[in-house]
């Protein structure tokens, strides 16, 4: 989340304010291919594409 939040302050909120700020930036990072895993990466988490197994 910290790494999204930065990602916004750079931009849409730099010199904007308004009701939509936080769906513009997610719009924008989720439009890039590779900066939410690039979020992901950093934070040390995974995704399983399968349930673990028990």
């Amino acid at each position: 989340m910290e790494l999204l939040w930065a990602a916004m302050k750079t931009r849409e909120l730099a010199n904007l304010a308004g009701d939509h700020l936080a769906e513009r930036g997610i719009h924008r990072v989720s439009s890039d291919e590779q900066l939410p895993w690039s979020f992901l990466t950093h934070t040390g988490l995974t995704i399983y594409t399968q349930p673990p197994q028990n």
